[in-house]
């Protein structure tokens, strides 16, 4: 911003000068240009620091990441949860690193314009010197090494270390773009919902690939096979899996991560909302409204179909003599198994549907989203 505002002013000033006599311009242009000289090759300097402070910072943050990533798989919590931090932090740093290369970009382009406006082609070579090189493509290779350590974190089933492993999700995929990752959770999303679909309240047996998850070959004392999660740590889990889809059906940076499966996602959180869990009601009710921004038809349908038919009486009339009755769009399924919300989520394992609870969320949720869309 300094410098084009600084080009900006001679901009200005070369065009006053321009209504001047001719020899008056001439005198004054030298003098302009050796002092100008002198003010660009110091820019052209900071310009040259800058470059050598971000790829020294770039270089230092990739280093913390390489040495962190393998601990993500660690069955340790305070080495899982150290290497988090540093994931976190190293992926907002690169970012930044990226974001300061593309305004040096800029910068360098302004001032080849001085340059070429005012013939100060000595310093030209200064300017060459400034040249971007082959390091400034970080941050999406960094992520792309590190996710399949993040997958590995949430397999481990720590507790502790999955819920921030959560929250570090919401945060690098908010910074690198949705779209990245829409491969990614079509591919690795089993992992993440498979926390979802698992009432709290009910155990089930673990499968062979549950009880060995992913170590690393030099870590010692590993886990109990059998250990299970206590249900408050599931339960808390669970809110943080519904607040990592909150968070990333909220931001349209974000929402392309979640369009290949949005279907999946949305079935489970509805019947996850229906459920009696109390503690995962406010959770689901703030998943369900940032899903609904993406696709507030689906979600509508998905509360519709079970609302409707657990009502069965005084359903409300089409709003034009037209239009078919409710029973007729969405017919009531021949068994629980045949709600959408099940067909689209799966099997939903010990999640019961609640009526108080299915009134209370299709109630609140046409108040605060699908009354306004009714005439858009």
């Amino acid at each position: 911003m300094h410098v084009k505002s600084k080009v900006s002013d001679m901009g200005k000033g070369k065009k006053l000068e321009s209504h001047e006599n001719s020899t008056s311009y001439y005198d004054n242009d030298i003098d302009m240009s050796d002092m100008e000289s002198e003010q660009w090759e110091n820019l052209l300097f900071k310009l040259n620091d800058s470059k050598r402070y971000r790829r020294t910072v770039g270089s230092i943050a990739g280093s913390c990441l390489t040495a962190a990533i393998p601990l993500l798989a660690s069955m340790k919590q305070e080495e899982c949860l150290v290497a988090l931090n540093i994931v976190e932090d190293g992926i907002v740093t690169l970012a930044k690193v990226e974001e300061a290369y593309r305004h040096e970009k800029e910068t360098k382009e302004a001032i080849e314009e001085v340059i070429r406006s005012y013939s100060l082609y000595q310093l030209q070579d200064s300017l060459d010197a400034a040249e971007e090189g082959t390091d400034e493509n970080r941050l999406l290779p960094a992520m792309n090494k590190i996710w399949p350590f993040l997958v590995a974190c949430v397999r481990n089933k720590n507790p502790v270390a999955v819920r921030r492993c959560l929250s570090v999700i919401s945060s690098v995929v908010l910074i690198c773009g949705g779209d990245f990752f829409s491969r990614r959770f079509h591919t690795d999303g089993p992992h993440f919902w498979k926390l979802l679909s698992t009432s709290p309240l009910q155990k089930k047996p673990f499968s062979k690939e549950d009880r060995t998850p992913l170590q690393l070959p030099y870590r010692s004392a590993p886990t109990s096979s059998g250990d299970s999660m206590s249900e408050i740590s599931n339960l808390k889990v669970q809110v943080a899996v519904l607040n990592m889809v909150a968070h990333l059906s909220e931001n349209k940076r974000s929402t392309s991560a979640l369009q290949i499966v949005l279907k999946k996602v949305s079935g489970l959180v509805v019947g996850i909302a229906f459920s009696g869990v109390k503690g995962l009601h406010d959770a689901s009710i703030n998943a369900l409204r940032g899903l609904a921004s993406i696709d507030s038809d689906l979600i509508w349908l998905l509360l519709a179909d079970v609302y409707y038919t657990l009502k069965k009486k005084d359903l409300p009339s089409p709003p034009i003599s037209g239009l078919p009755q409710i029973s007729k769009i969405l017919p009531p399924p021949l068994s629980p198994k045949g709600y959408l919300y099940v067909q689209y989520g799966g099997q939903s394992f010990g999640f019961d549907i609640d009526y108080p609870s299915v009134e209370t969320v299709f109630k609140k949720l046409r108040s605060q989203i699908f009354t306004n869309q009714l005439y858009i």
